[in-house]
């Protein structure tokens, strides 16, 4: 991204993208990407594997739901039974402060789009990084290819065609 004037756009993290970025070796790079990165109080307790200061350092905000924002998450979970807490959290945080919603959850992804909140991935993740010279071309197709190997489940096709132009 580059020095474009305003606010830094802000991304609701899920779980299951920053287990990927985990996966992929690229944590640190990940919150290198200029925008403002949050994620709820009860997504983050399912961060086990990765220590909370640490997330807090590389620039992560916790967010507390109100009690509007938790009414909203059970009005959801009424209509969208497969979806876990977790998941209705960081969409209702999403939804509610207009941010993008980064997660490869694919049924959180379709209640995302149909509620009209922007949702992206992984993948998504990885061309800002690029686009943006945070990470080189050829360091981001590796990645891939490690994030796969360490059981991410990326479309692979995506992936392939991705390869294919980081590798040129």
């Amino acid at each position: 991204m580059g020095h474009e004037a305003g606010p830094s756009p802000v991304c609701v993290i899920d779980t299951n993208v920053l287990f990927d970025a985990v996966a992929g070796g690229i944590l640190p790079d990940l919150f290198g990407l200029a925008c403002v990165f949050l994620i709820t109080d009860i997504a983050v307790r399912e961060v086990r594997t990765i220590p909370l200061p640490d997330l807090l350092d590389l620039g992560l905000e916790v967010r507390e739901l109100t009690g509007a924002q938790v009414l909203e998450m059970l009005e959801l979970r009424g209509k969208n039974a497969p979806l876990s807490i977790a998941d209705l959290s960081v969409l209702v945080l999403a939804r509610q402060t207009g941010a993008v919603l980064l997660s490869g959850d694919g049924p959180l992804r379709t209640v995302a789009r149909r509620e009209g909140v922007e949702v992206h991935g992984i993948l998504w993740v990885l061309d800002r990084l690029v686009a943006g010279g945070v990470l080189p071309g050829r360091r981001a197709a590796e990645v891939i290819g490690v994030m796969r190997q360490n059981g991410s489940r990326l479309p692979r096709e995506e992936c392939e065609r991705r390869i294919r132009a980081w590798m040129r």
